[in-house]
């Protein structure tokens, strides 16, 4: 998935429903496993990014992106729980089963083969997402100060620990 870590950026052009944001150098992207080895230029120079533009941000306006919290839930329900009821569903089945068959260790042999094609199908429909989704304008900044609306989870918690908002 794309990182769900609010990132500021400066809007430098419009097509239709998206806008090109401009993204400062990565205050969330010194922490990624890919800026790590060095598949992307953390801290560097900017990078350019095709977002949702719902909030109708105009040229020049310092906006916000991040995930949308659908996609985001929809991440974390592929990545960890469908799993988790895979390994749990095969271990209980397995269990009722081997209790009839007389083989002790199928519960864990069930488990975790429902483990492993339960993440087979979460990290393919993952894959998918990640391709199929794009990150969209959050919040518009005008001159340092922030609009009227809420401010998310993420963002709070990533300003309160990283103490630059």
């Amino acid at each position: 998935m794309k990182p769900t870590v609010p990132e500021k950026g400066t809007v430098i052009r419009l097509e239709g429903d998206s806008a090109e944001i401009m993204l400062e150098g990565g205050k969330s992207c010194k922490g990624c496993g890919a800026a790590k080895i060095g598949l992307c230029r953390a801290g560097g120079g900017s990078m350019f990014l095709t977002v949702r533009n719902g909030l109708q941000a105009g040229v020049g306006d310092q906006v916000i992106v991040g995930i949308d919290s659908r996609t985001r839930l929809t991440g974390y329900l592929l990545a960890y729980i469908i799993p988790l009821a895979g390994f749990l569903a095969g271990a209980g089945c397995g269990n009722i089963i081997g209790r009839y068959t007389g083989v002790a260790a199928l519960d864990i042999i069930a488990a975790f083969t429902s483990l492993a094609a339960a993440s087979f199908f979460s990290f393919r429909r993952l894959r998918s997402l990640d391709r199929t989704s794009s990150m969209e304008v959050k919040r518009i900044v005008s001159d340092g100060k922030f609009d009227d609306r809420p401010v998310s989870d993420e963002e709070r918690l990533y300003c309160k620990s990283s103490g630059t908002c």
